[in-house]
């Protein structure tokens, strides 16, 4: 065996002390950037703009059903403030909008409806247009699945206004919990086992499955969280191993770290010429067997 390939093999621990990160592994790898490689001509996109979807609530075709068929209700002045589901209002209500103040800042404050508006409107930008997703392939990746963790088929749910009821206090909530214990009768309680099925609130089942889908180029996905704790613990050992060394051990490797021979890491320890080269190596080849013996104690 060659000479330098022996000593690398010796050198083993060295090469875990260098190359050993010094934090927790990051749980997603990518080459994304947070600086633009931006090389277009301000002058040539400044009037540019992006399509979206634009969303009216009411929509037109809801309107004019409440206005051929819903009531007319109006108040003491003569009025119009209702229209079916349509309110109007009557000049005194307000609603939430959006000002820029006198040092730029954006504030919503609360701006008074005109007589005649009609309230609760959403008139807004939603998604970029473009680039949608194929029904059929959404259903496709929904089976696949459903088909894989052997549940039903995947049905979304939209989500609505929730109602909330009182909020008790932990005192409160032991107190009603132990009064439903005494009143129930445990024997007649019959155990209901709902069907594996898969989570509802996103059309694509394949969102709530990060780990399990192919990004961009250069990311390779979430890491396990198996995977995560293991080098975590592997981490708090070999930290364990670098504290149980003595302070000549560490000093040694970290000049090894930075030395570019046997001769610098000598000279760091007060050494010079042919001394300095065969004391560094010796003390580079101590530091490195009492660091394997310490790591070899921790993991076993």
């Amino acid at each position: 065996m060659a000479r330098h390939g022996s000593l690398a093999e010796q050198l083993a621990a060295l090469k875990a002390y260098a190359t050993t990160p010094d934090h927790d592994p990051e749980p997603i790898q990518t080459n994304w950037t947070i600086i633009p490689a931006n090389d277009n001509d301000p002058e040539e996109v400044a009037e540019m703009t992006v399509e979206r979807r634009w969303r009216m609530k009411p929509s037109t075709a809801e309107i004019m059903r409440q206005v051929l068929t819903g009531d007319v209700e109006r108040n003491e002045a003569g009025q119009v403030v209702r229209i079916g589901k349509l309110r109007f209002s009557d000049g005194s209500q307000t609603e939430q909008a959006m000002k820029v103040t006198i040092d730029g800042k954006v504030v919503s404050f609360q701006a008074r409806m005109p007589a005649g508006a009609m309230l609760g409107m959403k008139d807004a930008a939603e998604s970029q247009l473009g680039g949608e997703e194929d029904s059929q392939h959404v259903t496709a990746s929904n089976d696949y699945f459903a088909t894989m963790l052997k549940t039903g088929r995947h049905r979304y749910k939209a989500g609505g206004k929730r109602r909330r009821g009182k909020n008790y206090s932990h005192a409160e909530s032991v107190e009603l919990l132990a009064s439903a214990l005494a009143n129930t009768d445990m024997s007649k309680v019959v155990r209901t086992y709902y069907p594996a099925g898969l989570p509802c609130g996103s059309a694509k089942v394949a969102e709530s499955f990060l780990g399990m889908q192919k990004g961009k180029k250069g990311e390779s996905g979430s890491v396990m969280w198996q995977d995560i704790v293991s080098a975590r613990e592997e981490r708090i050992a070999y930290g364990w191993a670098i504290a149980a060394l003595s302070d000549n051990d560490r000093d040694v490797l970290d000049a090894a770290v930075k030395a570019k021979s046997f001769g610098q890491v000598g000279a760091s320890l007060g050494f010079a010429g042919k001394t300095a080269e065969r004391r560094g190596k010796r003390a580079v080849l101590a530091a490195n067997d009492n660091l394997a013996r310490a790591i070899q104690d921790y993991v076993a």
